[in-house]
């Protein structure tokens, strides 16, 4: 079925030519990534770094990427199905040999190979360096998985190793958040989008996911330390749009930690204290106010929180996940998060507000 993309001999053969090669370093995971193409390394130097060689792993993994033409695109690719609210035909999936699977993104044609011996990608990976991007951090949140932990769809920031979250849906306000509570220099990013968590005894280890804040031009636009992100001329003509406009405006821009903030200012892990849920609306006229939420009886309020592996979840053994709309249960989250405080921030959009109301955690 497969015998337009790589078989087994020829991908060896494609690797074998990936001189190039990069060490990252996340929590205790360490990603050697291989490349036939010095100019792709070059720019996840730049992505990445905040996690160029900064430890030792416990744990290396290797992975490939290969910078070469579209394949595979006649292939009777299996749909992946998209999360609620979401249209369109994303990205497809064939099985391949035993421990792996092909994964196709049908807006940019990378090939992606999921597996535990040698995860690899395949196309115009140049080109598309934010999806290379999310393939090397699904391998990170595969690694953590198969150790128990669960995914949550939440930014981080650390202060004293204590961990605080931000969860919400897409375009709920958690990366601008994010950003705004770096204006305290005695907080630390840890992730932007996904977070992974852990109950041991009376407390939840957590990691993050080596995500950048992908950020919308209203929240430059709205803050002195990024504006010049924007050109000036895009700066003038987003200051004519309403607040509601400027909301809802796809656009976006990667804000680099280390650039803005300063270095030594990303973390991995830490000890996760509290979880906020954003609750609050644009269009709401009511205060900005932060509520404590007793998760023994309101376990509907973190649902926003779960997230799906998806695709490229493979565990140790090498399986795949075989229903992709499979979340885990919500007893089984607030089980794991029985030691943090919750919270919901709830009325009007107000992140100045919201910063000194976390401020008192």
């Amino acid at each position: 079925m497969l015998s337009d993309l790589f078989d087994q001999t020829q991908l060896q053969m494609a690797q074998s030519e990936c001189v190039y090669q990069r060490t990252y370093v996340f929590a205790d995971l360490g990603i050697q990534v291989f490349s036939n193409h010095e100019s792709l390394l070059m720019a996840l130097d730049q992505y990445y770094k905040s996690y160029i060689d900064q430890a030792h792993a416990s744990q290396y993994l290797e992975l490939y990427l290969i910078e070469q033409a579209v394949l595979g695109e006649e292939l009777g690719w299996l749909e992946v199905p998209r999360e609620a609210g979401k249209t369109g035909r994303k990205e497809g999936y064939l099985d391949a040999w035993s421990g792996a699977r092909w994964i196709k993104k049908f807006k940019t044609g990378l090939t992606l190979l999921q597996s535990c011996q040698t995860p690899t990608v395949v196309g115009p990976c140049m080109a598309n360096l934010a999806q290379v991007v999310n393939f090397i951090n699904n391998q990170c949140l595969n690694h953590y998985l198969s150790q128990s932990y669960e995914l949550g769809h939440a930014s981080a920031f650390t202060r004293n190793g204590k961990v605080t979250a931000i969860a919400a849906g897409s375009g709920g306000g958690k990366s601008t958040l994010i950003l705004r509570c770096l204006e305290n220099t005695a907080r630390d990013f840890i992730t932007n989008d996904r977070l992974l968590f852990k109950r041991v005894g009376e407390r939840v280890h957590a990691v993050g996911i080596a995500k950048l804040p992908r950020v919308n031009p209203g929240t430059l636009l709205n803050s002195e330390r990024l504006q010049h992100i924007l050109p000036p001329e895009r700066q003038q003509a987003l200051r004519e749009l309403s607040k509601a406009e400027l909301w809802s405006l796809e656009e976006k821009y990667d804000v680099q930690i280390e650039d803005e903030y300063g270095v030594g200012r990303v973390a991995t892990d830490g000890a996760l204290a509290h979880l906020v849920m954003l609750d609050w609306s644009l269009d709401s006229t009511e205060p900005t106010q932060l509520l404590p939420v007793d998760l023994s009886a309101e376990a509907e309020e973190i649902d926003g929180l779960r997230k799906r592996p998806g695709p490229f979840y493979q565990n140790q053994t090498g399986e795949f996940c075989t229903d992709l709309n499979e979340l885990a249960p919500l007893s089984q989250y607030c089980q794991t998060l029985a030691p943090v405080k919750v919270y919901r921030l709830i009325g009007q959009i107000d992140f100045d507000r919201a910063f000194e109301l976390l401020e008192s955690l």
